[in-house]
């Protein structure tokens, strides 16, 4: 069933994923210290969200996206193997 294009395909969700929740973390404390007036005086808001809340988020996001891109190649193996 999986072959190596779906592991292919998986990692690169996972990837994406990865990449997405890292921007989301660091975009959320731009918007916050720039439009909402969030002060930090020693840049320890800015070591969190890129060293410690964006590998996180990353890694949940990464998962999440590596679930859902290798449920729907398996999903669509099986119909083109008429095995539906």
């Amino acid at each position: 069933m999986p072959g190596m294009a779906t592991a292919f395909f998986t990692f690169l969700g996972f990837l994406g994923g990865f990449a997405l929740g890292m921007a989301i973390s660091v975009g959320t404390y731009i918007i916050a210290t720039s439009y909402f007036g969030v002060f930090d005086r020693d840049g320890g808001g800015a070591m969190a969200a890129i060293f410690g809340l964006g590998p996180m988020l990353g890694c949940l996001l990464g998962l999440i996206a590596a679930i859902v891109v290798f449920l729907r190649r398996r999903r669509r193996a099986k119909a083109i193997a008429g095995m539906q």
